[in-house]
C-alpha cells in the first residue's frame, strides 16, 4: 500500500529513534493534513528490510511490485483491500500479506493509518502502476 504518496524518497520522522519508535508520536508529527490523499514516512530501513507509516484519505491506486513483498498492518481506519481477483473488507488490526507480483488496491472508507513493512527494502521504482499505460522505453 505504500504506494502513491508523492516521490520515490519518503519523508524522514524528525527524530529518529531507531531501533525503537512511537507510533502514536510520528501520527502526532506527521498528520494527514486537509486536501491530502495520501502521506508516507520512512520509520525504519535495513539491509533486508524497511517499515514505512502510510496513512490514506481516499484511495490507493492499482499497483504492483515486481520485486518486494509488503506485510501491512491497519492502525486504524478501514476499507476495501483488493488483492489479486479478491476483494477484502478490512479494518483496524487486520494484518495483510501482498506477495511480489501480485495487483494490489485499497479504497479507503474513512482515513486509514497503515505500517506497511517491505522486504527487501521499499525502492519507489519498484511500484508500477496498473491503471495506466507502461511508461516507453
Amino acid at each position: 500500500l505504500a504506494v502513491s504518496a508523492a516521490g520515490s524518497r519518503p519523508q524522514q520522522p524528525a527524530e529518529q529513534s531507531w531501533p525503537v519508535v512511537r507510533i502514536d508520536e510520528i501520527l502526532k508529527a506527521h498528520p494527514l493534513k486537509e486536501g491530502e490523499a495520501q502521506t508516507l514516512v520512512e520509520l525504519m530501513r535495513g539491509q533486508g528490510v524497511s517499515v514505512n507509516l502510510v496513512q490514506v484519505r481516499s484511495r490507493v491506486r492499482p499497483h504492483v511490485h515486481k520485486s518486494h513483498e509488503e506485510t501491512v498492518y491497519l492502525i486504524d481506519g478501514g476499507g476495501i483491500l483488493i488483492l489479486g481477483d479478491r476483494t477484502y473488507t478490512v479494518k483496524a488490526g487486520a494484518l495483510i500479506m501482498i506477495p511480489k507480483g501480485v495487483v494490489h488496491s485499497f479504497e479507503a472508507k474513512q482515513p486509514t493509518s497503515v505500517l506497511s513493512i517491505f522486504n527487501p527494502p521499499f525502492d519507489g521504482a519498484d511500484r508500477i502502476f496498473t491503471d495506466e499505460p507502461a511508461p516507453a522505453r
